[in-house]
C-alpha cells in the first residue's frame, strides 16, 4: 500500500511538472496573441476535456509529456529553387496544408511564425525555464528547508568486531569478525551519543578529523577525551588494532598492494544540517554539470542497457529511467524504513532532479524539441540581420517545414529508446534497497 501511495504521489508530481512547463508555453503565447486551440497534459485518447473560449485545456491517457497547439507553426512554403523534393516532398507539403487550414481570415498576425524572433524565443523556452524554476523551488526545499546529511563529532555506533582484511577491500561479508576480538571502541566503553573532543593532540573539531588523528598517531596507544550527554569530559586509554587492507582498483579488483591501517571502530552521529539559500545554485550548477555529462553519454548508456537485459545483468543505478523507473522508485521510497523527513527529502530531490534533467533535455538544439524550436527562431534573428547589414531583402520566418524529416527522425529515435528504457523498467528494475 505504501508502494502503491508513493507512486501515486510522484505520478502527480510529474503531472504537475509537465502542466507547468505548457504553461510556460501557454502564458506567453497567449500574452503576444497567438491563438492557442489546445493545451494537453498527455497524448493519446482524452481522458478530460474542456472549451474555455479558444482554447481546449485537456489530459490525455498516455502521461509522456504535453504540448500547446498554436496556429501557424510553420509558414508558408515559398515556390524557389530550394524547394525540397523527392519523397518528402507530400510530407513537407501536407504538414504546410494542416498548418494552414488553422488559420481562419483575419487571424494570420496570430501565427507563430509571424512573431518577432524574441517572441518565438520567449515562447518556446518559457516550458524548460519553468521546470528549472520548479527545480530551484525543490532543491531549495531539500538542501536548505529539509539539510543534508552531515556527520557530527558524537559518536552515532560503536563497531563490535574488527573487521576482516577481506571486510575493508570489499570482498568479504560486511559483518565478518577476526577471531572474534572486540574493536578498540567496543572495549574502550565510550558510548553512542557521547562527543568525541580530542585524539592525543588533535582537536576534533569535524568528523573527518577522527581518521586524521588515528592515520597520525605515532603509537597504537591514544588518548581520547570525551564529553558525555552531561557536558562532563573524561579520558580514555584507547589501544588501536591493525589492519592489513588490501587495495583495489578503480574496477573494484585487487592490486595486489597491501596497506597497514590503525582501526578504532566508531561510527558518526548523522544529522540534517541546512544549508545556506546561497549554496543552492553552486549544488545545482554541480547537478546540471552531471546532468549534461550524463546527457552526452545518453545513447551509450542505452546501448548498454539493451546488453544488460540481453544477459539479464544488474541494472547500473546511474543509467537512465522511464517514468515508470521513476514512479517505482518513489513507491519503493515511501516503502522503505527511512524516516518520514528522510522519505520526504528523497521524494523532493527525486522531483527536483526530474525537472532539473527536462529543463537541460529540452533544450537539446533537435526538432521536436523546445530547443530545435529555438534554434530555429535564433537562425532566423541571424538570418534577417545578415540580410538588413546587407541591405537585402527580408527573408521572411524561418521555414520549419523543411526540417520534418530529420524532425521525424529524431522523434522515433526517442520513442525507441523511451520504449527501451520502459521495458527495462517493468522487467529489470532498478533496486533501491535490496
Amino acid at each position: 500500500m505504501l508502494e502503491l501511495i508513493g507512486i501515486t504521489l510522484f505520478l502527480l508530481v510529474i503531472g504537475v511538472s509537465i502542466a507547468l512547463h505548457e504553461f510556460g508555453h501557454l502564458i506567453p503565447a497567449k500574452r503576444f496573441g497567438v491563438k492557442v486551440t489546445e493545451y494537453a497534459v498527455g497524448f493519446g485518447p482524452f481522458i478530460w476535456k474542456k472549451q474555455i473560449g479558444e482554447t481546449r485545456y485537456a489530459i490525455r491517457a498516455i502521461p509522456l509529456g504535453g504540448f500547446i497547439r498554436m496556429i501557424g507553426m510553420y509558414a508558408p512554403g515559398r515556390n524557389d529553387k530550394k524547394r525540397v523534393g523527392g519523397p518528402f516532398r507530400d510530407l513537407i507539403d501536407h504538414a504546410r496544408e494542416e498548418s494552414a487550414a488553422e488559420i481562419q481570415p483575419g487571424e494570420e498576425n496570430r501565427t507563430f511564425y509571424s512573431l518577432p524572433v524574441w517572441k518565438k524565443l520567449v515562447i518556446m523556452t518559457g516550458g524548460p525555464f519553468m521546470n528549472l524554476l520548479l527545480a530551484i523551488v525543490f532543491f531549495s526545499i531539500v538542501f536548505s528547508g529539509i539539510g543534508v546529511a552531515t556527520a557530527t563529532t558524537k559518536v552515532g555506533g560503536i563497531v563490535p568486531c574488527v573487521p576482516t582484511n577481506s571486510d575493508l577491500s570489499g570482498e568479504g561479508s560486511a559483518t565478518g569478525c577476526l577471531n572474534s576480538e572486540q574493536t578498540p571502541a567496543a572495549l574502550s566503553g565510550i558510548q553512542p551519543g557521547e562527543r568525541l573532543v580530542r585524539i592525543d593532540e588533535t582537536e576534533i573539531t569535524e568528523w573527518q578529523d577522527v581518521g586524521t588523528a588515528i592515520t597520525a598517531a605515532k603509537t597504537n596507544d591514544v588518548k581520547i577525551i570525551v564529553e558525555d550527554n552531561r557536558g562532563e569530559l573524561r579520558t580514555v586509554d584507547v589501544s588501536l588494532a591493525n589492519l592489513n587492507i588490501k587495495l583495489l582498483d578503480e574496477e573494484g579488483k585487487p592490486t595486489g598492494e597491501v596497506i597497514e591501517r590503525k582501526f578504532f571502530g566508531v561510527s558518526p552521529d548523522i544529522v540534517l544540517e541546512p544549508l545556506p539559500l546561497t549554496s543552492v545554485p553552486q549544488e545545482m550548477w554541480r547537478m546540471t554539470t552531471a546532468s549534461v555529462v550524463a546527457l552526452l553519454s545518453f545513447p551509450e548508456k542505452i546501448a548498454g542497457l539493451v546488453v544488460t537485459m540481453v544477459n539479464g545483468q544488474e541494472r547500473d543505478p546511474n543509467g537512465p529511467v522511464s517514468v515508470v523507473g521513476v514512479s517505482r522508485i518513489s513507491g519503493e521510497i515511501v516503502a522503505s524504513d527511512l524516516g518520514n523527513i528522510e522519505k520526504v527529502q528523497n521524494l523532493l530531490g527525486l522531483a527536483a532532479s526530474l525537472n532539473l534533467f527536462l529543463f537541460i533535455f529540452n533544450l537539446v538544439p533537435l526538432l521536436p524539441l523546445d530547443g530545435g524550436h529555438a534554434a530555429g527562431a535564433i537562425f532566423e534573428g541571424v538570418r534577417k540581420r545578415y540580410a538588413k547589414l546587407r541591405q537585402l531583402p527580408d527573408p521572411g520566418p524561418i521555414d520549419t517545414a523543411r526540417a520534418l524529416p530529420l524532425t521525424y527522425v529524431v522523434a522515433a529515435l526517442m520513442l525507441s529508446a523511451g520504449l527501451i528504457v520502459i521495458v527495462a523498467d517493468i522487467f529489470n528494475p532498478i533496486v533501491l534497497f535490496g
